[in-house]
């Protein structure tokens, strides 16, 4: 039986690139800025990182590069004194072998975790039917080399969302520790982290999207925490309203008013800042990186197809104002952590 991950706050990172090469179409990676930025979440005492995910473009990385990029910031961690920090690595696959084999790679370069995308390619072209989707999943945790998360994320997967009865059967596989869910439904959050259909002692819930923390983790047993891109600048807000929260949690609510004020007072300026990234989704966590971090992060924020100017009439970058007193508020908090 694989061993869940520990309970707490992950960054999915975004991948950092050097300027634009005409001659390769696309922007090497620039793993010196990368190993910035993972410092930073290390030195803010977040409990692992998810490389090579959603946020981290892995569908525009080549499978050497994934590799490459995992193994450096495994190596970055380790000489800089933070080898417990959990590395959690994307797939991105439709395809069983190759997911199994990026698992592999990815375990070499230093990986303790897989976060499985769910294959969607025909999801609404026919559709899958749950007995397909269930027969994949087993067939990739049963040749896996890495303990499995299982990954939903409709807005990129033709919205297909899991079922509760696929999800609890999933739960039972030995290799499968855990799921992270990125999308709105908390009744699934919920009844996830809660149900006595699962051995929440080896299956933990993660939610994608920190705006849902404090109730998810108010939810059941299971509820470990969040998966989430505002943390790749704003890491030590979500830290304490994981701590309050959990407080909260083992207390059955008897913590003192000034707790309950500061995590309803956290987590209503963290979800409101989290309205960026729903605007903008990845090139909005790079241009918000840039903004409060300083960290370059190469020429329109990701690679091909992306460009800065494509997403939300304007892009990020000429929109920063309309959300600058969101984000200043949470700067604020996050100076006082």
């Amino acid at each position: 039986m694989a061993t869940p991950p520990p309970d707490g706050i992950y960054v999915p990172v975004p991948t950092f690139f050097r300027p634009f090469d005409k001659s390769a179409y696309k922007q090497p990676l620039d793993l010196a800025a990368q190993t910035e930025h993972t410092l930073f979440l290390a030195n803010a005492g977040v409990t692992g990182l998810v490389l090579c995910g959603s946020t981290g473009e892995a569908v525009h990385l080549s499978l050497g590069e994934r590799s490459e990029l995992i193994r450096s910031q495994k190596a970055a961690l380790v000489e800089n004194g933070y080898g417990n920090v959990v590395i959690m690595a994307g797939t991105a696959s439709q395809n069983i072998d190759e997911t199994i084999a990026v698992i592999a790679e990815s375990k070499e370069a230093g990986a303790d975790y897989a976060l499985v995308l769910t294959p969607s390619y025909f999801a609404t072209a026919g559709g899958y039917s749950e007995e397909g989707l269930r027969s994949w999943y087993n067939a990739v945790a049963d040749n896996s080399a890495l303990p499995v998360l299982v990954y939903n994320y409709p807005a990129v997967t033709n919205n297909l969302q899991l079922s509760l009865s696929l999800m609890k059967h999933l739960a039972g596989h030995p290799n499968i520790v855990g799921c992270k869910l990125s999308h709105g439904n908390m009744s699934h959050h919920l009844i996830l982290s809660s149900t006595p259909e699962i051995k929440h002692e080896k299956f933990r819930v993660y939610t994608g999207l920190g705006q849902q923390l404090l109730p998810l983790l108010l939810s059941g047993p299971g509820a470990a925490g969040a998966i989430d891109g505002t943390a790749a600048y704003f890491p030590k807000t979500l830290l304490r309203i994981w701590n309050l929260s959990k407080k909260i949690s083992a207390a059955n609510g008897n913590v003192t008013k000034e707790e309950w004020d500061e995590v309803h007072a956290l987590q209503c300026a963290y979800s409101e800042v989290e309205e960026w990234v729903v605007k903008f989704g990845t090139i909005g966590i790079k241009e918000a990186v840039r903004k409060v971090l300083g960290i370059s992060v190469g020429q329109d924020g990701g690679r091909l197809p992306f460009c800065e100017g494509a997403s939300g009439g304007g892009g990020p970058a000429r929109q920063w104002e309309l959300f600058r007193g969101a984000f200043e508020t949470v700067q604020e908090f996050e100076g006082k952590l």
